[in-house]
């Protein structure tokens, strides 16, 4: 699974550097919500912002899922040290009390 990230990794590098190499030079206009938030930059640059800002959101989603699993796992390694010190009271006592008690 590893080899196959890398992989597809290396794929992506390899289109994203095709694009740019393809059209180096090449001015473009970004305009945010209307005209007077534009202005003109090459594309290089602006493919280099939006992966830089796609590679942010997407370690900050990794992260919060990676905090919430954490959470999960100590939630049930506590269950889990519960659960084990009642079965080893209970593999401890004898059988006449634990058929008394039921």
């Amino acid at each position: 699974m590893k080899y196959l990230k890398l992989l597809f990794l290396v794929l992506i590098i390899l289109f994203l550097l095709v694009f740019v190499i393809q059209n180096v030079g090449q001015k473009i206009t970004l305009k945010f919500f209307s005209s007077n938030f534009a202005f003109s930059t090459e594309m290089i640059v602006a493919l280099l912002i939006s992966l830089v800002v796609g590679f942010l959101i997407g370690y900050l989603i990794a992260g919060f899922q990676i905090l919430e699993q954490k959470k999960i796992v100590r939630a049930l390694k506590s269950e889990y040290k519960k659960v084990k010190k009642e079965i080893d009271l209970l593999r401890n006592k004898d059988l006449e009390e634990v058929e008394i008690e039921e």
